[in-house]
């Protein structure tokens, strides 16, 4: 493991020195600063103490096939993950090793086996496993209420990992293991130890996703994370326009009893790019669904139009499926935008906002729903570690809406109607990112229409 004698140069290049003491006096509360996380002793703990997925699997066979193939599978070997991480661990000297680690590979990190070398991230095999089965049936609290936020970030975790194993059942009983009732497993506040990512020195949110759902009407109505991202999609979807709690019934167990609820484990959100390109392609069509449902397009336009006359139309997007903004997470790399056009009768285009490029550069007029990220002395980034601020962010919050303004001129020789059409896009990152992480094996981004709308216009 690698250290630096100089954390005031810590991510932003330029901190000062007010927070080297803050960090020190961290690690007595945190040993694995700047990642959050800690064990039941506060001391590390060896990996061979979690239990392999596979064992799970013989009693919990379909919860295992959910969860195989999910992006919490996939969170140590991503391929853009581990790009990413290697570029901060070589731009800051390895300081962003245990910070990314305490979430990607908690096993790693409390068992300290996280290593840089020959240019790659090692762990043992069971710590390669990401977010597996024995890693949250292990946690036995958050410690989110001591962070310097007072919020759950950085994986604000207690591991205590041993023969018991605990849930959001308080009448399970196993032949293997012992089973313990855990409310925390219920709540928001489980999933937001690990989707609330801020700045270790800063404090400063980059990933948000905990907060935005905690001041929602979903957290007013008692919705948590799990009635969305563990049912299936079109329960999912159905949770979100009712804002009613959902059933699930099933067995989360081969020989345990029928449950009126069993929460589902593929945890999907909107990443079907990763998951497509490792290969399942299952989860990438459940992500691809759940961003299909997550947005409405309305055009408010007028009925009619006169040739060489000026016209305006609106464009509403609205969130109607997710209980945190659109987008979410690292908002200075994802792309929501309104791809609007307008073709008179014969075909013509008229007017263009959104298009992409032959290199997948979306037009840079287009109206584009994220963040945009600057470093402490105000240029762009895209490198979490360098971030010191927003200069805006332009994301949707749960059940709000965007009201978009475009104007166009009616050429005189255009044949009516006019067709205005409003596509809602997503794409994970831009192209540029994933040619610049994973150089020649880049593969084409895909993109999801998330929704579309289209109007005419009488000339």
């Amino acid at each position: 493991m690698r250290t630096s004698t100089s954390i005031a140069v810590f991510f932003l290049g330029a901190v000062s020195l007010a927070p080297v003491f803050a960090q020190e006096s961290a690690r007595e509360t945190y040993p694995f600063f700047p990642s959050l996380i800690n064990t039941s002793s506060g001391n590390p703990v060896a990996s061979k103490r979690f239990m392999d997925p596979a064992l799970c699997q013989g009693c919990h066979g379909e919860i295992f096939d959910q969860w195989q193939g999910s992006m919490h599978s996939f969170a140590f070997p991503d391929p853009v993950f581990q790009a990413l991480w290697r570029l901060a661990s070589e731009e800051t000297g390895g300081l962003t090793d245990i910070l990314c680690a305490g979430c990607h590979t908690a096993i790693g990190t409390v068992s300290e086996e996280v290593v840089f070398e020959g240019g790659e991230f090692r762990v043992s095999e069971i710590a390669r496993k990401g977010v597996q089965c024995d890693l949250c049936h292990s946690i036995s609290a958050s410690s989110f209420l001591k962070t310097p936020t007072h919020l759950p970030q950085n994986a604000s975790i207690i591991v205590d990992p041993g023969v018991v194993k605990r849930g959001p059942y308080d009448d399970s009983v196993s032949p293997f293991h012992e089973c313990a009732y855990s409310e925390l497993h219920t709540t928001s506040e489980f999933c937001g130890n690990c989707h609330n990512v801020f700045h270790p020195v800063t404090n400063f949110h980059i990933e948000n996703t905990y907060s935005e759902w905690k001041f929602s009407v979903y957290a007013q109505k008692g919705i948590q994370c799990q009635d969305c991202h563990m049912m299936p999609v079109e329960k999912a979807i159905e949770v979100a326009r009712t804002l009613e709690k959902p059933k699930n019934p099933g067995k989360a167990s081969i020989m345990g009893p029928e449950r009126d609820q069993v929460y589902t484990h593929e945890f999907v959100g909107a990443n079907y790019t990763v998951t497509s390109l490792l290969g399942s392609d299952r989860h990438a069509e459940i992500a691809r669904e759940r961003l299909k449902g997550a947005a409405e397009v309305e055009i408010l336009a007028p009925e009619s139009a006169q040739k060489g006359g000026l016209v305006t139309v609106k464009v509403k997007v609205t969130n109607v499926g997710a209980g945190h903004n659109l987008p979410t997470s690292l908002t200075e790399v994802r792309q929501m935008w309104l791809d609007v056009s307008v073709k008179d009768a014969s075909g013509v285009e008229i007017f263009r906002s959104g298009a992409l490029d032959a290199a997948g550069n979306i037009d840079e007029e287009a109206v584009i729903f994220n963040a945009h990220a600057v470093t402490q002395d105000g240029h762009h980034t895209v490198r979490p570690w360098e971030i010191a601020r927003f200069e805006y962010n332009r994301t949707i919050p749960p059940k709000g809406s965007a009201r978009e303004k475009y104007s166009f001129l009616v050429p005189h020789n255009a044949h009516g109607p006019l067709a205005v059409e409003a596509t809602l896009r997503y794409r994970s990152y831009p192209q540029s990112m994933a040619d610049m992480l994973l150089g020649d094996e880049a593969p084409v981004l895909p993109v999801v229409d998330m929704a579309r709308k289209e109007v005419q216009i009488v000339i």
